[in-house]
């Protein structure tokens, strides 16, 4: 079986000021960001992994960097990056909700109506990119494990169009260095989601 390791990247200034951090906020992480990377990467044995994918946006680059420890090279691509909010990006998520509390679902994400009032990218936009990546990917790769790291809403929209979930609402958004883990079966192709949001210091490679 294929197995794919998806790490959303460490904590950055706009998560810690709860401002919508989406693709056009390109900011490293704080201190600690580099710590919460730091504590997966004492319990994420790379050796185990084969490639390592990353979005281009500074976060996860780091965050791929501090897991790989210069073991694994680091394969950029652009159809990771995070959802574009548009006109949204950067902007306190408070300010909003006051002005759009029609666009927030019950778990305080943006329902799939937000790019009716901005203009940002759409959800529709956003897993058809993903999952451009992911045909790519389990096409590419068998009976290997492949780490990705990328981002919070851009992992909930993969597992969700994976699953073949009705509504992104139905899931929540994983910690900063949270990790999911996928097994996919190299001859049918179909995914089974063994774990999600598991942090460090914890066990991330399960017997198969």
């Amino acid at each position: 079986m294929l197995n794919v390791y998806i790490v959303r990247h460490g904590e950055t200034d706009t998560n810690k000021m709860g401002a919508i951090n989406g693709s056009s906020v390109d900011l490293p992480l704080n201190q600690t960001g580099i710590k919460q990377v730091e504590t997966l990467r004492d319990s994420f044995d790379i050796n185990q992994i084969d490639y390592v994918y990353a979005s281009p946006l500074k976060r996860a680059q780091q965050t791929a960097k501090i897991l790989a420890q210069d073991k694994r090279e680091i394969i950029t691509d652009k159809r990771l990056t995070e959802m574009n909010y548009g006109n949204w990006d950067g902007k306190d998520t408070q300010e909003i909700r006051d002005k759009y509390p029609q666009v927030f679902d019950e778990l305080g994400y943006f329902k799939e109506n937000y790019s009716d009032y901005s203009t940002g990218e759409s959800y529709q936009e956003l897993g058809a990119r993903l999952m451009d990546f992911w045909h790519d990917l389990i096409q590419q790769h068998e009976n290997e494990a492949v780490l990705l790291v990328f981002h919070g809403t851009a992992s909930r929209s993969m597992v969700q169009n994976i699953l073949e979930i009705p509504n992104i609402a139905l899931i929540g958004e994983i910690q900063n260095a949270g990790v999911i883990n996928f097994s996919v079966d190299d001859r049918s192709k179909k995914a089974y989601l063994r774990y999600y949001n598991r942090v460090a210091p914890g066990k991330f490679f399960l017997k198969k």
